[in-house]
């Protein structure tokens, strides 16, 4: 099925192009400026239908002022109309025949425009695209989109702008990273807030220009890095309005999903509110949907944790499909941001978000050592509450043209609520018993954390490159988690046995972080200029635990273990000093530099002496940039964390005890990231790819000792050397626009991970080499929004090898595809599906090799603008749907089987609000959705 999926897409995307130009005609030419003789570059060679002066294609002459516009229709009378800033319009009407397929204009002589001003604008034949000597502006009428189209979907019909899956827009390979209207920042500075809301039908022109202030603030930043700022022209002036969502929807199995999305902004105030609630294991919103309208894009995101299907929290906050198994998510939330006077901008945001999960779960984990095979089978079943409050805000302040200043606070109040139950029976050689266990936990974690963010930075006025820059952050984070737990372990060997525990683990954990940054750069010459770099730290983290004896008649606690009850204290100092000299030379970047590093920590002890420790390093670093290609090598130090110091072994799972160790020393990393980035504007392709290498000395390894006849596993953090990994992947990508109707684009990746790792097992020392590929194919197509269709396949090859013989190697491999339709046919009916297929070729016994998921809906659009929409679908229509995963660490080889949402129907309504009133004082009314 995937196969000949494939092959039909790809037979349209090589077809479908050439089929459309066959029997079809030509014109070219060259443009000369007459007045300069020189040839005249990037004008604009638009043909249109000479009856309706409809635009039929277009084209841009080349830099040496050629052009040619290919696949022109037979015996229709057209009409050529080439146009440049502060150049006559020129204009002729032609015919192609099939014995004259191709017209060649020869040179054509451009002469300046006496008086731009006073030219007649024939409205129907203004220019599709105008290039400028700064500015590349596109004309949205040209291009057709349909009635409920929104600016990401105009602009993607834009020769040379791209917009990928997750909304980022690039125009001839640069990054937009700021979207105006008419010149003002309406939607703060995230440009998905504008591509995803605003209308297609209310913009007039898509102009593009370099960020001014990117420049400014690095004037030796390379062209094809330098950001793009994108400014509407409307049709109208927007001066308030309204924009979001809502929708119910009611499923098979008392399933639900129930949201609204709302941002309402009057000149540059804004204020977003949302709401959800749904037991459908995913999210209520797009992420882009939170962070753009929600506003977690203006007011900060200090984390974000992203599934790869779907599932995403901000802050500390999650919206659903977090976690494995099946999740019942709320929230709701507000944001609001305005500018004030003397351009002040001012964020403020509140969010909560509650999940409640339950979580089945089988568990196979398979490792051998020296022939001798542990197998490990886990059937966990697990039942919480989270329930977390972020309050936040942001504080911008652009005191002058060269000085700006802000400050972004946080605080997350965080109260989880987990009951676990946990069987677990493991075998030998030939399947025999060894111990079996029945593990009951009950864990209550509350967290307060505050956070916040300083940034000063002020340019030279009286030099140009010279600028200081502050910036500094700060973390303070209170935890107490109650861990309760029983467990009921039999062994049967060396003789049958019985042992029962219960114990209530009190861990207190609080952690303080101050991080600050100056910097300064100093230009000495056009091509040279010096960096310093200071960079000073305190950190302070506590880790407090104290376990108690249950009495299992009363149910209380009252026995404090002392023997498992300690507390360790870390603080201390880390400072850089950074030091570098800037060359740059035509489109060549070097900055060699050295950092001067000290360490001091105190490590404190409740029963035992302390450990002070101070470390002094001096490590080179060095950046380069030619064109496309950037180099970077550091050397970093990361000190242990304060639960690995921790003495105290966790028993909370008896089988797999854990142990701290209060000597392990600060690993340091050397790094190497190597990057290219192009686009090839002439054949609309995009190139990139990545790689990094890091090689660590004196990482933190967990070393296991398994006893050879319980099986009881005690894991044991030590420093290690030897460790290092190697991440690349490349991508590319063309697009192929045919008069804004018709679009294909083709993609291939290759994503490559290499570690190896010291493995420390019983009084085995190996290295684990681990190698990865996944390679990718994706392919696309859109025709007149009538037909869209997508495919992307990967092939996931690993293979572990080992340098001991204890340890034997492994390898599998896997496959996935996605395919998707969508068709809008007849009018305001929308039919689409998905097909997930996933294969591994080695899985545990008892458990699933492949699984197929297919999703199909219809969605019924009504209303002006087809703003409401009706949706019938269905999920997991083959009812197939499973939630399995392989993971391989170590020797050790791990296979999750979860209890995942199967087939269910849903009936959704959503409308859409789209509300853009005119100018203030119109008819108009705020609130008229």
């Amino acid at each position: 099925m995937k196969s000949c999926l494939l092959l039909v897409l790809l037979a349209a995307c090589t077809l479908l192009p050439s089929l459309a130009s066959a029997q079809k005609g030509e014109v070219k030419g060259k443009l000369l400026d007459v007045q300069h003789k020189e040839p005249l570059g990037y004008a604009t060679i638009a043909v249109y239908t000479a009856q309706d002066t409809s635009l039929v294609t277009f084209r841009v002459s080349d830099e040496k002022g050629a052009f040619k516009v290919p696949g022109l229709a037979l015996n229709q009378q057209l009409r050529i109309v080439i146009s440049m800033t502060g150049f006559k319009t020129y204009r002729k009407e032609f015919k192609l025949t099939p014995e004259a397929s191709d017209l060649d204009l020869g040179e054509i002589g451009m002469t300046m425009a006496d008086n731009v001003l006073g030219e007649v604008l024939i409205t129907a034949e203004t220019p599709p695209i105008i290039v400028r000597k700064d500015t590349l502006e596109f004309n949205a009428n040209s291009f057709k989109t349909l009635p409920t189209a929104l600016l990401e979907d105009l602009l993607k019909k834009l020769p040379g702008v791209t917009v990928d899956q997750a909304g980022d827009i690039s125009v001839n390979g640069k990054r937009v990273n700021k979207i105006l209207v008419d010149g003002k920042e309406f939607f703060g500075n995230d440009p998905k807030v504008a591509s995803r809301n605003l209308p297609a039908d209310m913009i007039d022109k898509v102009q593009v220009v370099n960020d001014p202030d990117a420049v400014r603030r690095d004037p030796d930043l390379p062209v094809n890095e330098i950001p793009q700022v994108i400014n509407l022209k409307l049709k109208k002036g927007i001066k308030q309005g309204a924009f979001g969502k809502a929708y119910a929807g009611k499923g098979t199995k008392n399933l639900y999903e129930a949201g609204g999305i709302l941002n309402v902004f009057r000149d540059t105030t804004q204020i977003s509110l949302l709401g959800y609630s749904n037991n459908l294991n995913r999210p209520a919103f797009g992420f882009e949907d939170i962070s753009r309208i929600g506003g977690f894009s203006r007011s900060g995101m200090n984390t974000i944790m992203v599934r790869s299907d779907g599932g995403f929290a901000v802050n500390g906050i999650s919206f659903g499909g977090t976690e494995d198994g099946i999740q019942q998510s709320s929230g709701a939330g507000g944001n609001f941001n305005t500018i004030l006077k003397k351009d002040l901008k001012l964020n403020l945001q509140y969010f909560f978000g509650g999940i409640d999960a339950d979580l089945g779960q089988l568990i196979n984990s398979l490792q051998t050592l020296e022939g001798d095979t542990t197998n490990s089978r886990r059937d966990r079943n697990q039942f919480s509450k989270s329930r977390n409050h972020r309050l936040g805000g942001r504080l911008d302040w652009k005191i002058d043209s060269l000085t700006t200043f802000s400050i972004t606070p946080g605080l997350t109040l965080a109260k989880t609520r987990t009951n676990q139950q946990i069987y677990t029976l493991t075998s030998g050689n030939y399947g025999e018993l060894v111990n079996e266990s029945d593990n009951h936990q009950l864990l209550e974690s509350d967290n307060v954390t505050l956070t916040g963010e300083v940034a000063f930075d002020r340019l030279s006025a009286s030099k140009k490159g010279r600028q200081f820059n502050f910036f500094g952050n700060y973390n303070f984070n209170l935890g107490d988690q109650q861990q309760y737990y029983t467990a009921a372990d039999r062994f049967f060997k060396p003789s049958q046995r019985f042992e029962y525990l219960d114990q209530l683990r009190d861990n207190e954990v609080n952690n303080t972080a101050v991080n600050t940054s100056f910097s300064f750069t100093e230009p000495i010459s056009k091509t040279l200029s010096g960096v310093a770099r200071i960079n000073t730290e305190y950190f302070e983290n506590q880790n407090l635990v104290n376990t108690f004896d249950g009495n299992r008649d009363t149910g209380e606690y009252p026995d404090q273990i002392f023997a498992l009850s300690d507390e360790v204290e870390r603080s201390g100092w880390r400072n850089y000093v950074t030091t570098s000299l800037k060359w740059k030379y035509k489109d060549f970047t070097l900055q060699p530099g050295v950092r001067f590093t000290l360490l001091n920590i105190e490590n404190t002890f409740l029963k035992s002496a302390d450990i002070p420790q101070e470390y002094f390093y001096v490590f080179p670093s060095m950046t380069a940039a030619y064109k496309g290609f950037n180099l970077s090598y550091n050397v970093n130090v990361r000190e242990p964390s304060a639960a690995d110091l921790q003495p105290v072994a966790d028993y909370s799972n008896t089988l797999f005890i854990q142990e701290g160790n209060p000597g392990l020393k600060p690993t340091i990393s050397n790094s190497v990231n190597l990057n290219y980035r192009k686009f090839d504007a002439k054949h609309s392709i995009n190139y990139w790819a990545y790689m990094s290498g890091s090689m660590s000395k004196d990482a933190v390894t967990r070393s296991r000792t398994i006893d050879q006849v319980t099986k009881v596993q005690t894991y044991r953090p030590v420093n290690t050397d030897g460790n290092w990994q190697v991440n690349a992947n490349a991508d590319v990508n063309k697009d192929f626009k045919f008069d804004g109707k018709r679009q294909f684009s083709l993609g291939a990746s290759l994503w490559f991970n290499y570690t190896k790792s010291l493995i420390l097992v019983n009084d085995v020392r190996s290295y684990g080499q681990n190698v990865s590929w996944n390679p990718s194919l994706k392919a696309s197509m859109n025709l007149n929004d009538k037909l869209e269709f997508n495919e992307t396949l990967t092939l996931g090859v690993r293979n572990s090898s080992y340098t001991s013989n204890a340890i034997p190697d492994i390898n599998f491999t896997s496959k996935t595809s996605r395919t998707g339709v969508v068709v809008r046919l007849p009018k305001r009916i929308v039919w689409e599906a998905t097909f997930d297929y996933t294969y591994n070729s080695n899985v545990a016994p008892g458990l699933r090799r492949d699984n197929g998921r297919l999703n199909a809906g219809v969605t019924f659009l009504f209303m002006k603008n087809d703003r409401a929409q009706l949706k019938f679908s269905v999920y997991d229509l083959l009812n197939q749907n499973i939630g399995a995963y392989r993971s391989i660490r170590e020797n050790l080889v791990e296979d999750y089987q979860t209890v995942v949402l199967r087939r269910y129907g849903l009936v959704t309504f959503t409308y859409n609000i789209r509300n853009f009133g005119g100018k203030v004082g119109g008819t108009n009314t705020f609130f008229r959705f």
